[in-house]
């Protein structure tokens, strides 16, 4: 998906940049979510941003690929313990700002049976690019 436009949506979290620090809970909480893909190094591709409760990392967005004129949004996670109360369109919102302020265009990629992520990502000014199958494949032993 890419921004078609910018929505206004309101942002009231303290929304706090990772730094090396984080980097470990940052990957254990993308990976409770999304097990396998995210590694503590994906973290130097780009800016993360996150939401912590009670000194726990709560919430994260970031940044990963990075073109001339796009920057991709990446690792949308919420702990499941705090899902439904609006972290992730913070976090969201925030991370395609900061992209908008280098003059870049940002863009996402989102699983389409993920239908909750889509519909966010519309309400935010995003639309489908484009489809694109991914494949995992696997040796047998």
């Amino acid at each position: 998906m890419i921004l078609s436009k910018e929505v206004y949506y309101a942002t009231d979290e303290e929304i706090i940049q990772l730094t090396p620090d984080h980097y470990q809970a940052l990957t254990d909480l993308i990976n409770l979510v999304q097990p396998g893909y995210f590694k503590i190094k994906t973290a130097r591709l780009g800016r993360y941003y996150g939401i912590f409760r009670n000194q726990q990392l709560i919430a994260v967005t970031g940044e990963r690929m990075q073109m001339n004129n796009y920057t991709e949004v990446s690792g949308v996670v919420v702990h499941p313990d705090h899902t439904r109360k609006g972290y992730a369109s913070q976090l969201v919102v925030h991370t395609k700002r900061m992209i908008l302020l280098e003059g870049k265009t940002p863009y996402l990629h989102v699983a389409e049976t993920n239908v909750n992520a889509v519909n966010l990502y519309l309400k935010m000014g995003f639309e489908t690019r484009r489809k694109i199958s991914f494949w995992n494949i696997v040796t047998r032993n």
